[in-house]
């Protein structure tokens, strides 16, 4: 399954960012997507599975997550490449819902709730499989600013 899930989030990583535009396919079994966004210019991968093992999928249990990786360019031959697991709370034949919470420090490293000035960070995705869109939008107490995928 590991291996499966692997093959197909490369795939989608070659495919996505040769295209112009912004490709989102996918029903309530499974979502691919790739393009970039269009307030950043990031380059964006995003894979949304139910995993589970055998046994669990017998009893019809399985967990919905979804991989995003984006790739930003910082200088000349130098990227920085970032995946991040997103919970979905939501998932139907129509879209998703999907978020992760992190806390960061004022250099933006990842830290603990109860660091000193650790800001909270909440980043929700709503996939509209109708629509074919992608929406990244990044919380924090002060601000809420949206991406969407091109």
């Amino acid at each position: 399954m590991i291996k499966l899930i692997s093959t197909l989030f490369l795939a989608l990583l070659s495919s996505g960012f040769a295209s112009a535009k912004a490709t989102v396919n996918g029903s309530a079994d499974g979502v691919v997507a790739s393009g970039v966004w269009d307030e950043s210019h990031e380059g964006a991968s995003l894979f949304c599975v139910h995993v589970t093992n055998a046994v669990e999928l017998i009893k019809g249990n399985s967990e919905a997550t979804c991989f995003l990786t984006e790739v930003q360019a910082i200088a000349k031959d130098a990227t920085n490449v970032t995946t991040n697991l997103f919970v979905i709370k939501t998932w139907d034949k129509h879209g998703l819902t999907a978020i992760t919470t992190f806390y960061a420090d004022k250099n933006g490293d990842e830290t603990t709730a109860s660091a000193p000035n650790a800001v909270k960070y909440t980043f929700r995705l709503v996939v509209d499989l109708d629509a074919g869109s992608v929406t990244k939008y990044v919380e924090t107490p002060a601000k809420t600013l949206g991406y969407h995928l091109k």
